[in-house]
């Protein structure tokens, strides 16, 4: 079988990174930034950009750039320290039942590829593809399901979640289900599960609360 997983929000504690960029970046109102140069523009987020607006705006010196990027790599650094509970553990006990881990993350391609490199849970996967447009036009998934492959899809995002189970069932072979995580973009749904260990048989602590989606 092969198990994709999201990166933001379904591994990663996106939101308190979030929050400790907001830190470095205190002096320039990062949330109203955020939401002014990149969500109101659906423009995937990149620090680089974010600085080369700054710069433009005059907001940051020479001298701050620097400090301001220093920040950011001691907060690359401990980047693992923002993994949700279990993230780590979920994915080796999906390995070690002889699985193949794909992860597909959207975002801007450099920024996401940052994260992943930072993060040791790289190494569990077989493979990494980074999608800047929807995940619904992603060429790995049509081409996947054309396949008669088991997938199981691990996200937090319902809307995207079914958007790539749509991809899949396109290809009327491979045969698809989601485990929803708990997150902002899950929208209350019953089918979500509470944390990453409930992916895990042995250790669910409510195993009648992990339901599925699944192809029809």
């Amino acid at each position: 079988m092969k198990v994709i997983f999201d990166l933001d929000y379904t591994l990663l504690d996106t939101a308190r990174f979030k929050e400790k960029l907001a830190e470095i970046f205190s002096e320039q109102d990062f949330f109203d930034d955020y939401d002014k140069y990149f969500k109101a523009e659906s423009v995937n987020f990149d620090y680089e950009k974010y600085l080369e607006i700054l710069r433009a705006d005059g907001k940051i010196g020479e001298r701050q750039e620097k400090i301001i990027k220093f920040e950011l790599e001691k907060l690359m650094n401990c980047l693992d320290d923002y993994l949700l509970p279990d993230a780590e553990n979920v994915l080796k006990y999906f390995q070690d039942c002889g699985h193949e881990l794909i992860l597909i993350t959207f975002g801007n391609k450099n920024w996401q590829a940052e994260k992943v490199k930072y993060l040791s849970i790289g190494r569990y996967f077989d493979r990494v593809i980074f999608e800047e447009n929807d995940k619904s036009q992603s060429e790995y998934l049509k081409a996947l399901g054309q396949t008669n492959d088991e997938v199981l899809i691990i996200n937090d995002n319902i809307r995207e979640a079914k958007e790539m189970l749509e991809i899949l069932k396109k290809g009327k072979l491979c045969k698809g289900e989601v485990r929803l995580v708990k997150g902002p973009y899950s929208e209350g749904e019953e089918s979500q599960i509470d944390n990453l260990a409930e992916l895990m048989p042995e250790k669910s602590k409510k195993p009648e609360a992990t339901k599925e989606l699944y192809l029809r």
